[in-house]
């Protein structure tokens, strides 16, 4: 599992790895899209990719995902 290599204080307190995972990746992420995401759509996209990536630099896969979601899957091509 993936830790912070200072542990990361909110509110007075230390989170746990997991949430610091979480905090990183929204981190990141909304700072990639300069702010311009819906704040439950990012939670949801961080619950999807966690378990995936628990053991990965959130902060590097916020870039993945960032880079991802900016392709649109082909179209089938109608006959």
């Amino acid at each position: 599992m993936w830790k912070p290599e200072k542990p990361i204080l909110v509110a007075g307190r230390v989170l746990p790895a997991a949430e610091a995972w979480w905090h990183e990746f929204r981190s990141a992420f909304y700072d990639r899209c300069h702010g311009a995401v819906d704040r439950e759509w990012l939670d949801t996209l961080a619950a999807a990719l966690y378990p995936l990536n628990l053991d990965r630099d959130p902060r590097r896969t916020a870039e993945v995902a960032f880079v991802t979601l900016g392709f649109e899957l082909p179209r089938e091509t109608q006959s």
